[in-house]
């Protein structure tokens, strides 16, 4: 049986920003994980141990969680040959340690699972994730490195790309630099597979134009994103559905009235100024 000490151990071990190194594994680490005869056994104990913390009691969900990442840990340090299962792993192990809060573990593990995934889909998912770690702590310097990453790589998915370059222009939007953000989601409007990813991009865009005062834009890039979608949200499918929902979502659909009664209201006020 496990000690609490021994609990206590793996809880900061798993919260630290700095995990176990590939190589021999560390004692505590062989007394808590046990060591299966294949990667796939291994992930396969670790995903179980993952699935059970959705039951867990509250005050024994942290020290779960911390087994459940040392769980994925062991894959690659017992396994190293296989890099397709610890590329993955490292990256469940990521998500883990991201819904807890403890950021600085997920983004070890997360860029772990970028550095060595290579040629598997987790690799642009993983500089994803580690793109949403940097954004969210306003680092936006390595947030922009780590979309642009995956923007650029011509080995991942269409759709992630497109994603990639949509959070880019969020960054350069919060740095001030409107013209690379409207480049970024322009893109994003044209290019991307998805539907909703590119309404989203032209109600980024024409936010901009909002925010710019130039509403006759705005309304000007509404029209166009209806005039390319209203067809398809009439359709009574799925996707038809998914697209009608998102257009009714768009921000500037709401913001858009608002500034052209604010602008009425203001040029009322300066018309009786004159007056009197």
């Amino acid at each position: 049986m496990r000690t609490a000490s021994t609990l206590a151990l793996l809880v900061l071990c798993t919260g630290s920003a700095h995990p176990p190194q590939d190589g021999a594994p560390s004692r505590w680490l062989e007394d808590s994980v046990p060591r299966m005869s294949s990667a796939e056994a291994q992930f396969a104990h670790a995903r179980r141990l993952k699935q059970r913390l959705a039951d867990a009691p509250e005050a024994e969900r942290g020290a779960r969680r911390a087994l459940a990442v040392e769980a994925y840990r062991a894959v690659r340090l017992f396994h190293p040959e296989a890099r397709a299962a610890a590329v993955e792993a490292a990256f469940r192990a990521g998500e883990i340690l991201r819904a807890a809060g403890a950021d600085a573990g997920a983004l070890e593990e997360f860029r772990w699972s970028a550095a060595h995934g290579e040629g598997t889909e987790f690799c642009a998912r993983a500089r994803l994730e580690s793109g949403h770690l940097f954004r969210r702590a306003r680092r936006w310097s390595e947030a922009l490195e780590a979309y642009l990453a995956v923007a650029g790589d011509p080995s991942a998915r269409a759709a992630r790309r497109a994603d990639a370059w949509s959070w880019a222009g969020t960054v350069w939007k919060a740095q001030g630099r409107a013209d690379e953000a409207r480049l970024a989601w322009q893109r994003v409007s044209d290019e991307a597979p998805d539907p909703l990813a590119r309404i989203q991009a032209f109600d980024e865009l024409a936010l901009l134009l909002l925010e710019a005062d130039d509403l006759e834009g705005a309304a000007g890039m509404l029209e166009r994103c209806t005039n390319a979608f209203g067809a398809r949200a009439l359709e009574e499918t799925e996707e038809g559905e998914r697209v009608r929902n998102a257009l009714l979502r768009m921000r500037i659909v709401d913001e858009l009235p608002r500034a052209i009664l604010r602008r009425a209201d203001a040029r009322a006020e300066k018309g009786s100024a004159r007056k009197s």
